[in-house]
Parts: C-alpha cells; sequence; structure tokens
C-alpha cells in the first residue's frame, strides 16, 4: 500500500508543480510561454515523424505493413512542420486544452469531495467547492480560447496557478484523511 501512496502522491506533487511553473509562465509571459510551447512541439513532432520514417526504411517489411510506421511519421512531420510555419493555430489551442485540464481536475476534485463525504468528514463541501472553482475557470478558458488568446493565457496561468492550490489542498487532505483510516 505504500507503494502505491507513495507513486499516487509523487505523481500528484509533479502535476501540482507542471500547474504552478505553467501558470506563472503564462501569466507573466504570455506570447513567450505559447511561443514556445508551440515550437516545442512542433520540434518533438518532427523528430518524432522522422524517426518513424527512418524505423520503416530500415525495417523489416511485415512490421512496416503491419505499423503503419510510414503513415504515422509522414502525418507528425506535417503536424510539426505546420505548427512551425502557422504557429496561431497551437496559440488559440492551448488555453482551450488548458481549460479542458481544469475541467478535468474538477471532476477529479468532485471525487474526492464525495469520497470524504462518504467517509463522513465533516468538511467534505470545501473540496466540492474547489471543483466548482476548477470547473468555472476550466468553462471561461474553454469558451474564450479562440478569441481572446493571449488574454485568455493570462486567465489560463491565473487558472492554473489556482489549480495548483487547490490541489495541494487535495493532496494534503486525502493524505491526511489516509493517515486518520489507517489508525
Amino acid at each position: 500500500m505504500r507503494s502505491k501512496t507513495f507513486h499516487w502522491s509523487l505523481t500528484g506533487w509533479t502535476i501540482i508543480l507542471f500547474y504552478a511553473v505553467c501558470g506563472l509562465l503564462l501569466l507573466l509571459w504570455p506570447d513567450l510561454a505559447l511561443k514556445t510551447a508551440n515550437f516545442a512541439l512542433a520540434a518533438v513532432l518532427c523528430v518524432v515523424g522522422l524517426i518513424s520514417i527512418v524505423d520503416y526504411l530500415r525495417g523489416e517489411t511485415i512490421n512496416g505493413i503491419l505499423g503503419f510506421g510510414l503513415a504515422k511519421g509522414l502525418i507528425l512531420l506535417m503536424v510539426g512542420v505546420g505548427l512551425m510555419i502557422r504557429s496561431n493555430i497551437l496559440i488559440n489551442l492551448l488555453p482551450f486544452l488548458w481549460g479542458v485540464a481544469m475541467i478535468v481536475g474538477g471532476f477529479a476534485k468532485v471525487q474526492i469531495a464525495f469520497d470524504l463525504k462518504r467517509v463522513d468528514r465533516g468538511r467534505w463541501w470545501l473540496m466540492l467547492l474547489g471543483a466548482l472553482i476548477s470547473f468555472l475557470l476550466g468553462i471561461i478558458a474553454v469558451s474564450k480560447s479562440v478569441f481572446f488568446a493571449y488574454t485568455v493565457t493570462q486567465i489560463a496561468g491565473i487558472s492554473l496557478l489556482v489549480e495548483a492550490a487547490l490541489d495541494v489542498v487535495a493532496l494534503l487532505t486525502v493524505r491526511r484523511e489516509l493517515k486518520i483510516m489507517k489508525t
């Protein structure tokens, strides 16, 4: 049980740190953060696409036929080059994706809230309130991302910082409750 708890906790803290760093970057330097994310993703897609193409050309025929390595490689390469040429595509898409991530985080908080209620913890509704905040911030980011990408990027940055803070509270609450339940 300890290894699962440790793994979940490490994963939770990693996600919180990622949210906090992305939130600060988006809040303080939205243009730079979005352009960097765009070109980093484009470069990764191009490299993975080229590796897939080379693997296809150097690999066995049967593996190439079954794995669609050439097609996957060409698609990834095309998308990577497209993102380099048209960087505004990702700039408009990222706030939407972050909004979706916040909504997903809200669903996780709903489950934690109901789990706390099921074990008769008094302040379970605070986690439900945190879920509502995650939902609202996520919906704002999703609904406004196409029209106000840079402003919403800063809102997404603030939202990610809030999400990180809410996740810290959620993680610490779950840890405390698990300790109480074990005793």
